[in-house]
């Protein structure tokens, strides 16, 4: 194994450490300095062009690399886009002229063999790679839109890149995508909140046209023995950028917007306004990017097999997580309005077939996971209990079908997950049920009962029932995660541990305009101190109030019991002013004529 990637890497990283304080102490004295505006997140004067200090490091560590092994006319075109984002940066390119940049840089890899699916797609991939470059570079540059957002994604894709390359034996490869982890991960000391510097475009086109360079060129030596592995790897790759692309590119059309037009609509500005701190959206992201590139690396290891189902799902949850996040409302009233109608078909403006998804999005992606899973679910069944029938795909189509046509005519892809209850899990349970026992009659009128024994069946339920259970919850858990981990709100300690209490506490994670956050549960039953309700610990009476609002520093105390009365609620009321703490009651009223 050759340590060339790894010290290349180092120096990289070091290089860029040193170089990037002098790129701000430059860009102050010529005044590349980004003031605050309305579309932007930052709120202090900020020194621009990082992407030189980037650039600078990763060409220098570029130098202990053989001259015979380098490709000086990739090496070119990732030097022409460095510099179209430098004179971007200083008099502002026309969009069509950083367009012909990307389309040139494009035929570079064309004419030295790297397009995308890596030669599996014949002509195909031309076109491909054109659309694929200009893509990526541009979603890169809209990534760039918090503080160490861009140069930390680019850090972990290019690691991943590093490691498929290194597995794949190519070592000045495996370089080039080190040298580019270090420089980014070196600039990010300084990029990441609160920032003393950007990248700007110099820094982001140049990092987007390098990654989906690296993203296709470790495609070619992945084998041609699956190309759903060849073409899933650089999409897994670069799962991040996509779909924050995707996101903005829908709302906007959605909402009247230019798709070119700034804006705090990004993901990461979405998971802010969701309640979450610049720090905790970046890092989401950051774990997210980690997740899909270890499934690449998963995937080239074994060779897809099982571990394809795997990837697909996270697809679905991630698509499941862009929707939850559309939800959230980052433009004016009339555009928000605008967004709601088109998107639910009442007003003209998108293309037919994308109104029909997204107003169907939920279905769509519920008969996706569904299907997926009953296919899960029937392998393993088959595997466990070592069904002999090799030809089984009619049988499986068979499973499928009846499946999804039974959940379809009970309206279970109707049901509203984020409100996900007992009843809810009662259906799905009971048409499972009934769906095995169909499935287990046609097999015994088709003669195939000494094939496919009881436990073959009960292993199947079980596993679809669960499945689609996990699927459903999970959107459930992922917006109440994201609801429990808010900083913005006024932070919240409920009195009365009860049924009223379990109301609250949904409606104040569920309803984000309360503008409140739980923190825990006081309650004057000594039975119920020290346990938890709703992921929230119960700490305590009345008697120890002070003693615990001195620990969890709540801002409001609200009770939602009817055994406090009008004297009792005085009598806290003016124990909390001492420590400026608000109290108010939660009550539900019913009024009919």
């Amino acid at each position: 194994m050759s340590f060339t990637p790894i010290i290349t890497g180092v120096i990289s990283l070091i290089l860029c450490i040193a170089a990037t304080p002098l790129v701000i102490k430059l860009a102050k004295f010529k005044g590349w300095v980004v003031h605050p505006r309305a579309d932007r997140w930052h709120k202090n004067p900020t020194a621009l062009m990082g992407g030189i200090a980037i650039f600078a490091a990763f060409c220098l560590s570029l130098l202990i690399i053989p001259a015979d092994q380098m490709h000086w006319s990739l090496f070119g075109a990732i030097a022409v886009m460095f510099a179209t984002g430098l004179v971007d940066d200083l008099m502002e390119l026309k969009p069509v002229m950083k367009l012909l940049a990307q389309i040139a840089t494009s035929f570079v890899l064309i004419y030295h063999g790297y397009t995308f699916g890596g030669g599996l797609l014949g002509w195909a991939g031309i076109p491909l790679t054109f659309l694929w470059v200009i893509g990526i570079t541009n979603a890169i540059n809209l990534l760039d839109n918090m503080d160490g957002l861009a140069a930390g994604i680019s850090a972990i894709v290019s690691l991943i890149c590093g490691v498929l390359a290194t597995l794949n034996g190519l070592t000045g490869l495996a370089a080039i995508a080190f040298a580019l982890t270090g420089a980014t991960a070196g600039f990010l000391v300084y990029n990441f909140k609160p920032a003393r510097i950007f990248m700007g475009d110099s820094g982001s086109l140049f990092l987007g046209f390098s990654l989906s360079f690296l993203s296709i060129s470790v495609q070619g030596r992945l084998g041609s023995s699956s190309a759903v592995l060849v073409l899933l790897v650089p999409i897994s790759l670069m799962a991040i950028p996509i779909m924050d692309t995707t996101l903005v590119t829908i709302k906007r059309i959605a909402a009247g917007r230019r798709i070119d037009q700034g804006g705090r609509d990004h993901t990461s500005h979405r998971l802010v306004a969701m309640g979450l701190s610049e720090k905790k959206a970046v890092l989401t992201l950051y774990a997210i990017c980690l997740v899909w590139g270890a499934s690449c690396v998963l995937l080239y290891k074994n060779q897809v097999n099982n571990l394809l189902l795997c990837v697909i799902l996270l697809a679905i949850f991630s698509v499941a997580f862009a929707m939850l996040l559309s939800r959230v409302k980052v433009y004016n009233e009339s555009e928000e309005k605008l967004s709601y109608l088109r998107l639910r078909g009442r007003k003209e403006g998108n293309a037919i077939t994308l109104r029909f998804f997204l107003f169907h999005k939920k279905l769509i992606m519920g008969v996706s996971a569904d299907i997926l899973i009953i296919y899960c679910a029937f392998l393993i069944a088959k595997n466990a209990v070592h069904v002999s029938e090799q030809n089984n795909y009619v049988v499986l189509a068979t499973f499928i079908t009846v499946k999804i046509f039974l959940f379809y005519i009970s309206r279970l892809y109707y049901r509203m997950w984020r409100y996900m209850e007992v009843v809810e899990i009662a259906g799905y349970f009971v048409f499972t049920a009934l769906a095995t026992v169909v499935l287990a009659t046609i097999l015994f009128l088709k003669g195939k009962a000494d094939i496919y024994q009881p436990y073959f069946f009960l292993i199947d339920f079980l596993l679809t029932f669960i499945g689609i259970m996990f699927s459903r919850l999970f959107y459930r858990w992922m917006n109440e995660a994201i609801s429990r981990n808010r900083t913005h709100e006024k932070r919240v300690l409920i009195y009365g541990a009860g049924d009223s209490g379990y109301l609250l506490i949904k409606e104040l994670l569920q309803n984000h305009r309360h503008q409140l956050r739980p923190i825990g549960w006081i309650d004057d039953d000594e039975t119920k101190h020290n346990m938890t309700l709703y992921g929230y610990k119960i700490y305590g009476g009345s008697e120890v109030l002070l003693a615990i609002c001195e620990k969890v520093k709540p801002d409001i105390v609200l009770i939602s019991t009817n055994t406090i009365d009008c004297a009792k609620e005085t009598e806290l009321r003016n124990l909390l002013a001492a420590q400026s703490i608000q109290l108010g009651r939660f009550s539900v009223s019913l009024s009919y004529n």
